[in-house]
């Protein structure tokens, strides 16, 4: 899977100022640029199915899915939908970090990565300091094809201090991406936020599995027909309070802003079987929101 390289310059690359990489005769990378570059191609918005289109749309419009009445989101989305190329980030590899293929995935590693930046939140007079810290494990299914899939988990706290209240949040996700660009792929995503609020323990959980078929096997990312279904679901001390399901079937491009320029993402909001809000692409970057 061409990781790096497809993503047309969304994320900037952090590697070109940290510097190359190199190893010790222990397998630990001595830079810390493998660390942050493997945050980066993991959560390359092309490669998490019609999560960047959503989000796009949702900083465009009022996409309200109903999760905006959970305590906290607000403030959480913020920091979550900021790109990891405007934080600060250092870190260490070990394991298998060779890139035979050079596609931006190492063999089987595991990285721990902190990262800071601040924040200037509406209605907080003094910018917000937040830390994220934590471990990401990324596997290249086919280290001698650059277009092989791949499986990435990562687990990362954010930590920040607001209104003299020290809060944390907590991000996991699993990724595993299966195929190659000329016979296409298969992908199941998994994304869980928790969070406690009030001595109330909330999270949200975002699941998701479909396929991908690019137009151009030899730039597989620039465009393609995306096929998936999932949910969101919300959780209070355990207990399930509501549940969103989704589908989609998207004509990606990344030359378009949102990323697609024909298709659907349908959401059923009420959790009753009737999809009642629907994203439709009628053109490059073009949409309204029925």
């Amino acid at each position: 899977m061409i990781k790096k390289l497809s993503i047309l310059a969304m994320l900037a690359l952090l590697l070109a100022a940290c510097g190359t990489t190199s190893q010790d005769s222990g397998g630990t990378a001595t830079n810390q640029a493998t660390a942050v570059e493997a945050v980066e191609v993991t959560e390359q918005p092309t490669q998490g199915g019609d999560e960047a289109v959503v989000d796009d749309v949702s900083a465009e419009v009022d996409l309200d899915l109903g999760f905006s009445m959970v305590p906290g989101v607000d403030f959480f989305s913020d920091i979550l939908m900021s790109p990891v190329a405007e934080w600060n980030c250092s870190g260490t590899a070990s394991g298998n970090t060779s890139d035979a293929d050079g596609d931006g995935i190492a063999t089987d590693a595991t990285y721990n990565v902190t990262c800071s930046k601040s924040f200037d939140f509406a209605g907080i007079t003094a910018p917000v300091d937040v830390t994220r810290q934590g471990s990401l494990t990324v596997r290249d299914q086919d280290d001698n094809d650059p277009t092989s899939g791949y499986y990435a988990k990562g687990d990362y706290t954010y930590s920040y201090t607001m209104l003299g209240q020290d809060i944390s949040f907590v991000r996991s996700f699993e990724r595993n991406w299966q195929g190659n660009a000329s016979e296409g792929y298969s992908f199941d995503h998994s994304h869980t936020w928790a969070w406690s609020v009030a001595g109330e323990e909330h999270k949200v959980v975002h699941t998701h599995s479909g396929s991908y078929m690019p137009d151009d096997p030899q730039n597989p990312f620039a465009s393609g027909e995306l096929s998936e279904t999932g949910s969101y679901e919300h959780y209070l001390d355990g207990l399930p309070q509501m549940k969103v399901a989704e589908k989609a079937e998207l004509h990606l491009n990344n030359n378009c802003s949102p990323t697609a320029d024909s298709g659907t993402v349908e959401f059923d909001v009420n959790n009753d079987g009737t999809y009642d809000k629907t994203i439709e692409f009628t053109g490059c970057g073009e949409y309204q929101v029925q």
